[in-house]
């Protein structure tokens, strides 16, 4: 591989393996580095490892088969052969406070290749302040080489929606860059003009464009929020929510957003918590996100109530039920803080044996749950079933069609609304009356 020419992205998640892929879609030289040596030893053997991600198993392949693309464990090593870093390393949440384990350990491992002129770029979703004060302090304390001066350092959020990833990054959207100074910001938006089609919005600072992310997961979070409490009105009032919705949305300054179980995935939950640790190193009281973040979380409990309220309103017992959908979104694999969750461990404190299917995830991230993708499996026999997730397939639903898959006259509640209008089938935010 030529240095100059290889990027070694830092982390093969869904967000470093699509990079990677436009990258090499591009005509860079690719080293990807990931903690996971099994997942490595796939993507080696050319195996099929990103099935919902379009196109990235196949760059890999392809890139394999003409010495472009390689993958390791091996951090020190992916740094030394690559002039550009890029690092799509996990922020996980541990008591709702961002661990940056992720982050410094891979800076240390970059920071054990660095040569003078390289280039790393952070973008991971990070509390801001996190490029200037934890990556750059590392990787200058490791090497003594200066930001700016030896090296160039930048902050370029991720934005992609799983499912369509690498088009989101070659066309859909417009790449925000920053720099530690006018050097660096300069190389970095060079870099990715090279492959994004919508071009580069260059940000004043590392911070600004950090807090740009959040912004983006704090705008979804808290509408979704608004959404939910919109609807358990409406339900009150005994009002349809969704005929609200469509009516307040031809409006062309109004998004109400829908309506569901609960916030899942690694951004929009995670998100709100990475400005509210920046904001309470300011002493800065952020209480709108604060309060969003408290509706959105209890969700699954109210979801869990409306359903419970209607086998009590209809008299009929609750022992059995389906929950539809383990993932936290509809038509992708990933069951990341999931809803589901939640509403599993609440239906089974009340004694309910719960089944779960899914068409996606194949091996849910709790090993207490078990999930099924035979639609007729999970309800046979059953009393109720709960639709969590919006898989285009549940669409197809109907009471006729449950009702001959359970066997029996069970009570369906939709959290999502992806059956609104269908008879005999409670819908979230629409006013129900007893039997």
């Amino acid at each position: 591989m030529q240095r100059d020419n290889t990027v070694s992205v830092f982390g093969l998640g869904r967000v470093g393996s699509a990079l990677a892929a436009a990258l090499l879609r591009n005509g860079y030289e690719v080293v990807g580095v990931d903690v996971d040596s099994e997942k490595i030893r796939r993507i080696m053997a050319g195996e099929r490892v990103f099935p919902l991600e379009p196109g990235v198993d196949e760059a890999f392949r392809r890139a394999l088969d003409e010495g472009r693309f390689t993958a390791t464990s091996d951090g020190k090593y992916g740094s030394s052969i690559s002039r550009f870093k890029v690092l799509t390393v996990p922020v996980p949440l541990v008591l709702k406070t961002p661990e940056l384990k992720n982050i410094r350990d891979a800076a240390e491992a970059i920071a054990g290749g660095m040569q003078h002129g390289d280039v790393v770029i952070v973008e991971s979703s990070v509390p801001p302040g996190t490029t200037r004060n934890v990556v750059s302090q590392i990787l200058t304390e490791k090497t003594g080489l200066q930001p700016e001066q030896d090296y160039y350092i930048g902050y370029s959020p991720e934005r992609i929606y799983e499912g369509r990833a690498i088009a989101d990054i070659e066309e859909n959207y417009p790449k925000v860059v920053s720099g530690y100074g006018p050097k660096s910001l300069e190389v970095i938006s060079e870099f990715y003009g090279r492959f994004v089609k919508k071009g580069v919005i260059r940000m004043s600072s590392l911070e600004a464009a950090e807090l740009e992310k959040l912004a983006e997961g704090l705008y979804r979070d808290i509408n979704i929020a608004l959404a939910n409490e919109l609807a358990l009105f409406a339900q009150r009032l005994n009002v349809d929510f969704w005929e609200v919705r469509h009516a307040a949305n031809s409006q062309p300054y109004s998004n109400i957003h829908k309506p569901g179980a609960g916030v899942g995935g690694n951004c929009i939950p995670v998100y709100p918590y990475y400005v509210l640790y920046t904001a309470n190193r300011l002493g800065y009281q952020f209480r709108l996100v604060e309060v969003a973040r408290q509706i959105n979380e209890r969700m699954p409990l109210v979801v869990v109530s409306n359903f419970v309220e209607l086998f009590i309103m209809n008299k009929k017992p609750l022992r059995n039920v389906a929950i539809l959908g383990l993932a936290f979104r509809g038509d992708v694999d990933d069951d990341r803080l999931s809803p589901a969750y939640d509403i599993i461990d609440r239906l089974r404190m009340l004694n309910v044996n719960v089944k779960v299917h899914d068409p996606y995830v194949k091996k849910p991230s709790r090993s207490d749950v078990q999930v099924t993708d035979d639609l007729a499996e999970a309800m046979a026999k059953v009393d109720g079933v709960l639709i969590v997730t919006d898989h285009t397939v549940y669409k197809d639903l109907d009471y006729e069609k449950i009702s001959r898959l359970s066997g029996s006259d069970p009570i369906v509640y939709d959290a999502r609304g992806i059956l609104y209008g269908k008879p005999k089938i409670y819908v979230i935010g629409t006013g129900y009356k007893g039997p």
